[in-house]
């Protein structure tokens, strides 16, 4: 494996560029880090992102793909209003049909399942069906907007409770370029990288190339990442702040502003400190904050 940097300043705009530092060759397969991965849908545009990235993730993964539907619960303390009577079998009928329409997204060459379940959100239902299907990545449309992420109540509430891997699509992912890169957000400094570790895992299953990338620390960090020609086909994968408890996920500020300009999709890492890895290092290089 031979690094080659690549760092300057962006000449249209005169900040700094984000440093990019390849890897030519994964690293030999240990374990496999994606073995179930479970797309969170609703029916909607966005959920339709989320399958074609999960087909993709799950098709170079050699993974089993699940779809879960989450019913949202009333509450007996907030009743509907006006008043409309029981609804639920229309309401399970409409949900059926929607994961019908999902299963007919997925090749044959691609091991699924799917299901529908209540919750009192759907936050807390894909947290909990991924914990009942042992998943090992959660995928979720992110929003509207052109190719770019934005979030919306159930993704924000995602971001900062998920205990697993959580990938976001970009409004109108196509899922036709297969998956090809994986690239690492590392903080500059010292510290170890518990994220660039994580990439290499998945570029080594995957056997694609692994990239470690630098957002400018100072300015506008979504400038830079506007200005960057990111890879068709690539994944950044990205650790949680520092503020997330252990095997949880939480969306520092920097890096809520490095997705509204990022086109390609994002996964975000729940922190996992061990021996080696330690998320509150003096100077943290696991994660963009």
């Amino acid at each position: 494996m031979s690094p080659h940097p690549d760092t300057g300043t962006d000449t249209a705009t005169g900040t700094e560029a984000v440093t990019v530092t390849e890897t030519e060759t994964p690293p030999a397969v240990t374990a496999p880090a994606l073995r179930r991965i479970l797309v969170g849908y609703g029916g909607d545009e966005r959920s339709r992102d989320a399958v074609r990235l999960g087909v993709a993730l799950a098709r170079a993964a050699d993974a089993h793909l699940h779809l879960q539907l989450i019913l949202r619960q009333d509450s007996a303390f907030t009743p509907a209003y006006p008043p409309v009577g029981d609804v639920g079998g229309i309401i399970a009928d409409q949900a059926r049909g929607w994961l019908a329409e999902a299963q007919q997204m997925i090749p044959d060459d691609v091991a699924h399942s799917s299901a529908i379940s209540p919750a009192p959100s759907v936050a807390e239902g894909l947290i909990a069906a991924a914990e009942e299907h042992g998943a090992d990545l959660l995928v979720t449309g992110s929003g509207v907007g052109a190719r770019r992420l934005t979030t919306h109540p159930a993704v924000d509430a995602l971001l900062h409770s998920s205990p697993v891997p959580l990938a976001l699509a970009p409004a109108g992912h196509c899922g036709e370029t297969p998956v090809g890169h994986v690239l690492a957000a590392v903080s500059p400094g010292g510290g170890v990288h518990q994220v660039a570790d994580d990439a290499a895992a998945w570029a080594a299953q995957l056997q694609v190339p692994v990239t470690q990338v630098t957002f400018p620390q100072g300015g506008d960090p979504a400038r830079a990442v506007a200005a960057h020609d990111w890879p068709e086909g690539g994944l950044l994968m990205m650790g949680s702040s520092r503020l997330a408890g252990r095997r949880r996920l939480f969306l520092g500020d920097t890096a809520a502003r490095i997705l509204t300009q990022l086109p390609i999709p994002l996964i975000v890492m729940p922190r996992h400190d061990t021996p080696d890895h330690r998320n509150d290092h003096p100077n943290p290089a696991d994660s963009v904050r």
